[in-house]
């Protein structure tokens, strides 16, 4: 393009003259690129430039070579030549390139900033030396355009003083001994001093004692090798300590340019996250659970101590990178993904039972919570994953779930015992009846002993199954596939081993059962050991009302089932004496319960509610004072967590 300076850049990376190129588009320059000193020449004969940028070490010929070149030809009309390295030069390369007419050595990767202000620089010298030249010729014409050259001269040293002091990044320049010559607005906007005040300043008196030795030791490198670039603290005037980033070059021989960046609220932040970081480590070995993060695919990228003692690992390199299902066994696996799934949805899962493989391949019981964390955006990052291992407190469960049972039957012996004296009565009638028509006539009607008989082995038949149940209700379940079963059937059999100590007590019992509720997946005899807690806890409550009121009232207790859109509620509920408000929330607690001493365990409904959860389900309690208690078991036939 016509009336541009003509900017030539040499580098053997077809990528590297991309980025320059991208780098100066805003430069209005005639761009002439080459990969090649050779190609450089060919298309840099006979034109005028005002810069040259090149790579030092190319194939063929090198930037030293190619910058005499360049020059070779030129007797007064030197091109200006910028080396760009990746490497630091020793004292022999640096002499080597100033004697090939290298005015200056950039470092790759180039401070964007650094590079544009130098070409800027040597730019406007070039159209400085373009007017001077034309306003020369000018002058052999006419003496009185010497005060145009002169005028033009001061614009471009305005300009270039403009340059500087609107820069957005604060600019010294310095001699050699470190004192400022030169200073732009920017630099006194950062350091709270006037440019006048710092006009009166070194170096020193601007660095912080604790850091002296070290800024110093950036000035002095810059003087040996023409540039370095360095984070340094500084002392703004309101007496603060800061920090910026200075990346400084050699102009000359008696002088340094220096741009500055405050970085304070960068190195705070870094701060800041470096202590939240050791929180954080702190934190995550200091729980008594073991701790996991998990990438987005499940692969764990950090555990904890108490994590790799919990997997039985020896070092934490026996876990990281590895996939989470790993440590989880086949059947459980689609638990695992359940548990993520819903965490991603969710943002959170809670107190999920879960087995995990050990790294000798043991298995243990295991409870998790899993947390999806976000950044600022709200957009997913990790997983952090809690692992309680409660294989102790399994077995505290099972042994407090079979000694409830042990109890209940205690509770339930007089109403059992009437179950089984009734058939046996049966039983002893028929015989009786037997025995008698026997006496009437020397033979007896195969008929009628035939009746009789069904009859009596009928009997025999409900005693045996009151006898099975009832062991089976007692023995422990650990071993218990779970198995779809009928809640109805379930509730029933309940009430069968608890009906005659109510008839007893003189409690009515009212039943609803919902017809054809769907089956749902549990341990049909855990079911009724909670429906017969429930029942005993409502029998108390009618009780001690009773003992209460001065006056009798109808004791009445309700069961009722139902199916409600995706959940099965079995409702049970009581006149009694109520809980009050502030119990309310306690009495699932294990060992906390409301009745007098020796009346009760306080371990009934906490064992109810591990029942209950381990079916996917909740348990609803409501009571009135003085009016009856409600309490609803909520089982979710469609949730899988």
């Amino acid at each position: 393009m016509k009336n541009l300076p003509n900017l030539l850049i040499v580098d053997d990376s077809q990528e590297n003259l991309l980025l320059l190129e991208t780098l100066i588009k805003n430069i209005h320059v005639n761009l002439i690129q080459a990969l090649s000193g050779e190609e450089a020449l060919e298309k840099t004969n006979g034109v005028e430039l005002a810069l040259a940028i090149l790579d030092i070490r190319m194939p063929g010929m090198n930037g030293y070579e190619l910058a005499v070149k360049i020059n070779e030809e030129r007797q007064t009309d030197k091109v200006p030549v910028i080396f760009l390295t990746a490497s630091n030069l020793n004292e022999t390369e640096v002499f080597k390139g100033y004697t090939s007419g290298v005015v200056d050595f950039i470092i790759k990767p180039a401070n964007n900033h650094i590079l544009i202000s130098k070409i800027n620089v040597f730019l406007e010298l070039f159209k400085q030396k373009q007017t001077i030249f034309s306003e020369a010729a000018l002058l052999k014409k006419s003496a009185n355009e010497l005060s145009k050259i002169h005028a033009a001269l001061k614009k471009s040293e305005e300009k270039y003083r403009s340059y500087i002091d609107n820069a957005p990044d604060g600019v010294f320049v310095a001699d050699l001994k470190g004192r400022y010559i030169e200073v732009n607005e920017a630099a006194s906007r950062i350091t709270g001093y006037s440019k006048e005040e710092l006009l009166t300043m070194s170096l020193p008196d601007i660095l912080p004692d604790e850091i002296l030795e070290e800024g110093l030791a950036h000035f002095h490198k810059v003087i040996d090798t023409g540039s370095s670039k360095s984070d340094l603290m500084y002392k703004h005037k309101n007496g603060t300590k800061r920090w910026w980033t200075v990346e400084a070059v050699k102009i000359d021989d008696t002088r340094l340019l220096g741009f500055t960046k405050d970085i304070t609220e960068r190195k705070m932040a870094d701060q800041a996250l470096k202590i939240s970081e050791e929180k954080y480590k702190t934190m995550l070995n200091a729980s008594p659970d073991g701790i996991l993060l998990l990438d987005l695919k499940g692969v764990i990228t950090e555990v904890s101590e108490i994590g790799i003692e919990l997997f039985g690992a020896d070092k934490k390199d026996d876990l990281v990178g590895k996939d989470i299902l790993q440590f989880v066994p086949s059947d459980d696996r689609n638990r695992i993904r359940e548990i993520i799934e819903k965490t991603m949805n969710e943002g959170l899962a809670q107190n999920v039972g879960l087995r995990i493989r050990k790294k000798n391949q043991s298995i243990f019981a295991g409870e998790i919570s899993s947390t999806l964390i976000q950044d600022q955006d709200g957009a997913p990052l990790s997983y952090m994953i809690i692992i309680r291992d409660i294989s102790q407190r399994k077995k505290m469960e099972t042994k407090q779930m079979h000694a409830d049972r042990m109890a209940s039957l205690g509770e339930m012996a007089s109403g059992i015992a009437h179950e089984i004296n009734q058939p046996l009565n049966i039983i002893s009638m028929v015989m009786d009846k037997i025995l008698f028509e026997s006496t009437k006539t020397d033979s007896v009607d195969v008929e009628f002993l035939k009746r009789k008989s069904d009859k009596i082995f009928e009997n025999i038949l409900r005693i045996r199954n009151i006898i099975d149940h009832i062991r089976a209700f007692s023995r422990s379940h650990d071993d218990y596939v779970l198995i779809a079963f009928d809640i109805n059937s379930s509730i029933r059999n309940a009430i069968s081993m608890i009906s005659e100590q109510f008839k007893h007590l003189g409690i009515n019992l009212n039943l609803q059962l919902e017809k054809q509720i769907p089956q749902i997946s549990g341990n049909t005899y855990q079911f009724e050991q909670v429906i017969i807690n429930l029942l005993v806890n409502a029998k108390d409550a009618l009780i001690e009302k009773k003992t209460r009121l001065e006056e009798p009232f109808e004791m009445i207790v309700g069961i009722r089932s139902y199916q409600e859109n995706q959940f099965i509620i079995v409702e049970i509920t009581d006149n009694g004496i109520g809980i009050v408000n502030e119990d309310i929330n306690n009495i699932i607690l294990p060992f906390y319960t409301t009745k007098d001493e020796g009346k009760g365990t306080g371990l009934g409904l906490s064992i109810c509610y591990q029942i209950i959860k381990e079916m996917n389900g909740t348990i609803e309690i409501t009571s009135d004072r003085f009016h009856g208690t409600s309490v609803k078991l909520v089982l979710d036939i469609q949730k899988k967590i």
